[in-house]
């Protein structure tokens, strides 16, 4: 993989930045990488990694659109202890002036909807060598095992646990909450061991943690029960500050290069890659090189969490307190069963 000059300044630069509260968020959160580039190498090559026709298209029938429960719906791993400096709703993370930005890409599906991968997102990302946190569904996983085994071998990318269906956390039952958070922990964990028994994984498994370590909430909605039990899990529950807008066919690249123009130090951005961000890979082309010339380094959530103090709200929105209640009525559940 070939990496820009500037790419490689950036990320040096990254590496000097001091965590102030290391070791505080998770008291079993090791190691502290995201994958290993010794195996990603080894695993896979430029053509595995390269975009395939009509994989960006979601559609509503055929193979994966359904799938049952897993057998396995909980993870081996008991949950990890959060400490309440780091339970609520999360929207940033105060890091002073230094100029760190998160961000964060939702991949998700329904169960009634098989969605896509977006190369052109994941493949800038790569090119201008971008650290990120993939907020992955359980179902995606299971119904998409390739490109899953690389975006959590790629040292570039954190994965992150955005349910298992996409539920609606505000009107979803107790029971329905803990499976949704549960059953994708245990795909994970799934995946992970699916990696590990790869012959060309014979090294650098050590370096892809053993459990996903953060939440986001699909459709950005919670209640005070369903947040209790994402932190009770051991997952610190991440919103956003920065809102693309991306799942908007109206939302043109141009105004979603100018959402992330406009982060701010210590931002968390949502956007998508799984077919459902329309203009996401355009925007990031242009959107990228400009971030990197105004300074702008990019670390992954957890780090961002351990550079600073997290800005943590009661509830969950999208840009202000109540304004997405109006999901209630559009998803219901949410979960697309």
């Amino acid at each position: 993989m070939i990496l820009l000059k500037t790419s490689l300044t950036i990320c040096i630069l990254s590496l000097s930045i001091a965590p102030v509260h290391a070791g505080k968020v998770w008291t079993d959160f090791s190691p502290r990488t995201h994958g290993s580039a010794q195996l990603f190498k080894n695993c896979f090559s430029a053509n595995d990694l390269a975009a395939k026709k009509g994989e960006r298209n979601t559609r509503r029938r055929g193979p994966g659109a359904y799938l049952k429960p897993p057998v396995v719906k909980r993870p081996r791993l008991a949950p990890a202890k959060l400490s309440a400096e780091y339970r609520g709703s999360i929207r940033r993370v105060n890091v002073g002036t230094q100029k760190i930005v998160a961000l964060g890409f939702d991949i998700g599906e329904q169960n009634n909807d098989f969605a896509g991968y977006d190369a052109s997102v994941i493949d800038t990302l790569r090119k201008y060598n971008i650290k990120s946190t993939m907020y992955v569904g359980g179902k995606w996983m299971a119904t998409h095992p390739e490109r899953a085994k690389q975006l959590i071998a790629d040292p570039l990318f954190e994965i992150g646990n955005h349910a298992w269906t996409h539920g609606n956390f505000r009107v979803l039952k107790q029971q329905e909450v803990e499976d949704q958070i549960w059953f994708t922990q245990a795909e994970y964990e799934k995946q992970r061991r699916g990696l590990a028994d790869l012959e060309c994984a014979n090294s650098g498994m050590n370096l892809i943690p053993k459990r996903i370590a953060t939440f986001r909430f699909p459709y950005g909605t919670c209640n005070a029960r369903s947040l209790k039990q994402v932190n009770d899990a051991g997952l610190p529950a991440v919103q956003w500050d920065v809102v693309t807008g991306d799942p908007s066919k109206g939302q043109s690249a141009r105004a979603i290069e100018r959402a992330l123009l406009n982060v701010k130090p210590g931002s968390i951005v949502v956007a998508h890659a799984n077919g459902r961000g329309w203009n996401t890979g355009k925007a990031l082309k242009s959107a990228i090189p400009k971030m990197i010339k105004a300074g702008w380094k990019f670390v992954t959530v957890t780090e961002l969490l351990e550079m600073g103090k997290p800005v943590i709200a009661k509830t969950c929105y999208e840009n202000r307190p109540g304004d997405n209640k109006r999901y209630d009525r559009i998803f219901g559940r949410g979960t697309g069963e």
